[in-house]
């Protein structure tokens, strides 16, 4: 799966002749794409982008499911963008936590239970902490994946053996890991969902259909990593640069927050 970069014009707004080139680019190797992540800078997209770049997306998609980014600060933010989502014809929405470091852990809880609960799409969990500012216990996380409407993980936590926890204490959701880092260390997961995706993948094909256990592969995708410059926390604008060098966007530039 793809998290997508968001191509933006000198005008800021979002470029659908470049996400077109983008899904094309990445039809032949991806199960799903995923518009308005960390990658596609979702924290930055006020909703007329946000929503340009969802509706681009699954326009293009071809068929593949497109799972839409929601990385809003509140509760009532992300429920709104999951119904706009789905209007869209998302699949699902992908989102964090409310941000802030005083959110308790029941609130994450009441959170992700109102989104499955009362939402129109199946929810995807975004664990980590660079965007939302705070962390679920793995406690919190697995009451998470107890609850309905609760469809998969996407760990960016870079902690590599979070999801070996909740396989062996029996999660029911689908495990993805989202961090190349932890890629040789995670053990088997369900899917991956890496922004090195948008610049190698075929690697990240053959990472998907071998596990990372393959001879060899889990230093490729490490080396490929550092040699595209996702190390970074602007791995984002990395991948931009790569994809202009390639002629499949015609701007780099990061997003606007005007």
């Amino acid at each position: 799966m793809v998290p997508l970069v968001t191509p933006v014009g000198a005008d800021g707004e979002v470029r659908e002749a470049d996400v077109a080139a983008m899904v094309a680019a990445l039809a032949p190797y991806a199960d799903a794409l995923v518009p308005a992540l960390s990658t596609g800078e979702g924290w930055a997209l006020d909703d007329r982008r946000w929503s340009d770049m969802v509706a681009h997306t699954v326009r293009h998609a071809g068929g593949l499911p497109v799972l839409a980014g929601a990385l809003r600060p509140g509760t009532a933010e992300v429920a709104a963008r999951s119904r706009a989502a789905a209007d869209l014809g998302a699949r699902a929405v992908v989102a964090t936590t409310p941000f802030g470091p005083d959110v308790a852990q029941e609130a994450m809880v009441e959170h992700y239970a109102t989104l499955a609960g009362t939402g129109p799409l199946p929810v995807v969990v975004y664990h980590e902490s660079a965007v939302s500012g705070n962390t679920m216990t793995p406690q919190t996380l697995r009451r998470v994946c107890d609850l309905p409407g609760v469809v998969a993980v996407k760990d960016s936590s870079g902690d590599p053996g979070c999801l070996g926890r909740l396989r062996a204490a029996g999660s029911p959701v689908a495990l993805w890991q989202g961090r190349e880092e932890a890629v040789g260390g995670c053990g088997p997961v369900d899917g991956y969902l890496l922004a090195l995706a948008h610049v190698a993948p075929e690697l990240c094909a053959r990472l998907d259909r071998e596990g990372p256990a393959a001879p060899g592969l889990a230093d490729r995708v490490a080396a490929a990593v550092a040699g595209h410059g996702l190390l970074g926390d602007d791995w984002y604008l990395a991948v931009k640069a790569t994809l202009h060098q390639r002629g499949i966007i015609a701007d780099p530039r990061p997003i606007s927050t005007r």
